[in-house]
């Protein structure tokens, strides 16, 4: 394997496991957040479920635009991390 396609490879699953990490907690916070609205809604009385509805900034939409952004952002710093290291040449040394 040529020296600068290990860089890459090493480079680049360090950065998918970064990016796929936050994804992981972003779903962790979007459960929590869940389980604690309902349990808001649930020990209110049943007219102020309307209000817990429109305070519950983090739905199921909210989650996948933010999922989104985390993977288009990886993307990003996968491409530019690239696209600096073809400036460079990399050799072994033994």
């Amino acid at each position: 394997m040529e020296a600068k396609d290990l860089l890459s490879d090493r480079f680049n699953g360090s950065t998918k496991h970064l990016f796929k990490s936050f994804l992981v907690l972003m779903e962790d916070l979007h459960a929590d957040h869940q389980i604690a609205f309902y349990k808001l809604k649930k020990n209110l009385p049943p007219q102020f479920a309307p209000i817990v509805d429109q305070a519950n900034y983090f739905d199921e939409q909210k989650m996948q635009y933010m999922r989104k952004k985390i993977l288009d952002l990886g993307n990003d710093s996968l491409r530019d991390s690239n696209n600096d290291l073809e400036k460079f040449t990399v050799s072994f040394k033994f």
